[in-house]
């Protein structure tokens, strides 16, 4: 895997194709960020097996998943509207929500009987297309959030508990949802029933013993950005929220704010009588907004864009297999054509869909592909009469190893038992 990279690229592609590049490709994931799983199936709870509970079911299940992949309510409303009415999108189902389900079978969870669907990413895919419905990919930034909870004076930091042992040096495999459930409590169960429906990554610390020494409960309740950011440099993440909730005539209060480094991006309050109301008003909103941000419009051909990329620092079979991995999974990236590779340096032509801001957000969701050069946008134009978009970036590996999740460091509530992939932090949402 030391091998250099040649400076004639024929030489360079016989040696990928000798050296096993599919192999590389397929185990050189992001550094950072959660591929999230199983965005196209759902669970609904039904009444009995009977046709109209079953149709009813279906559109929930449509629902459900619409969801998750616009990260817009009100699209999905008007997506998949109430049955009966006569909306042009009701008049366009028509009926019809059976050519969207791949396939189903019906559980029983103690008492209540489920439908579980899989449903047709092609067929879903066409629909939103078809509608020109910004899609929100499945690689998605990691949220860390410290959650503070005060219920009449007695305060208390929602955590996962550090079942890990010491001694275990494997990378930890995401949990199954049995464990899940075996540490979920009267907050915890919501955020992990959110961090399903809306499709979007949660972490929690630990709050063991090295991140009490780093912050304390009344830093928590404080929001003191200083002690709580650094007891997070431990953790994996994208960005971060900070939450506290306290009591509020009969219910709950909750205060909030969204981190994306040092740049405080978001804040709120929720309100509701209802714990898991409250959640879901805090992940509504962070769902909302990142989806706002990270979603993309479906590709026309004449929508597309170009720009030419250039990464050092690429060096062996290794950093090259993990630069095109990178950059071929993300959302508005449309194709990743090699142009030259002269030493170390490998420059790229890139096709992809909607604003630079975006396809910027996507990049900086691996930290081993880091900004270098030229203007905050990374778009330096080699003449005034060249209007290619270029961008310039380094690849380190080395960022990427430094927060590895599977080093003790971190449990997750895992979406939809999301395909976790290992990294570290710096998404870069912007306002």
């Amino acid at each position: 895997m030391g091998v250099r990279v040649e400076q004639r690229i024929d030489r360079f592609r016989a040696g990928l194709l000798a050296g096993g590049l599919l192999l590389l490709l397929m185990l050189a994931g992001p550094a950072q960020a959660v591929v999230v799983d199983r965005l196209y199936q759902a669970v609904v709870p039904v009444e009995d097996t009977g046709t109209g509970a079953r149709d009813e079911a279906f559109r929930e299940a449509l629902r459900q998943v619409l969801l998750r992949l616009t990260g817009d309510p009100a699209e999905v409303r008007e997506l998949v509207p109430v049955a009966g009415g006569d909306s042009a999108s009701e008049r366009a189902l028509d009926g019809r929500t059976t050519r969207f389900i791949d396939a189903f079978s019906y559980r029983r969870n103690g008492e209540e009987l489920e439908l579980h669907a899989t449903l047709s990413a092609p067929a879903v895919g066409r629909m939103l297309a078809e509608r020109g419905v910004a899609v929100w990919g499945a690689n998605r930034p990691r949220v860390l959030v410290w959650f503070a909870v005060d219920d009449r004076g007695d305060r208390e930091l929602i955590h996962r508990e550090n079942t890990l042992p010491p001694f275990l040096t494997e990378p930890m495999q995401p949990l199954d949802r049995e464990a899940i459930a075996a540490e979920r409590g009267p907050w915890k169960e919501p955020l992990w029933a959110e961090s399903q429906r809306r499709g979007l990554p949660l972490a929690l610390p630990f709050h063991d013993e090295r991140d009490r020494a780093e912050v304390s409960l009344s830093e928590l309740w404080g929001l003191f950005q200083g002690p709580i950011k650094e007891a997070s440099r431990r953790y994996p993440h994208d960005l971060m929220a900070t939450v506290r909730v306290n009591r509020a005539g009969g219910g709950w209060r909750a205060r909030w704010q969204l981190w994306r480094g040092d740049d405080r991006v978001a804040e709120g309050v929720a309100r509701d009588s209802e714990r898991a109301m409250v959640v879901r008003q805090l992940v509504d909103a962070w769902a909302d907004r990142l989806a706002g941000r990270y979603a993309v419009a479906p590709p026309r051909g004449e929508d597309l864009r170009s720009a030419r990329m250039r990464v050092t620092g690429v060096g062996t079979l290794a950093s090259y297999a993990g630069v095109r991995r990178s950059l071929a999974g993300l959302e508005p990236i449309r194709s990743v054509q090699v142009d030259t590779v002269k030493q170390d340096h490998l420059t790229l032509d890139l096709a992809f869909n909607g604003d630079l801001g975006v396809l910027r957000d996507y990049i900086g969701l691996d930290e081993r592909l880091v900004l270098t050069g030229g203007p905050p946008d990374g778009a330096v134009p080699a003449d005034p009469q060249d209007d290619t978009l270029r961008l310039y970036y380094r690849w380190d590996e080395e960022r990427g190893s430094s927060m590895l999740p599977g080093r003790g460091e971190v449990q997750e509530i895992v979406p939809l038992d999301s395909a976790e992939e290992t990294g570290g932090s710096g998404a870069t949402l912007q306002q």
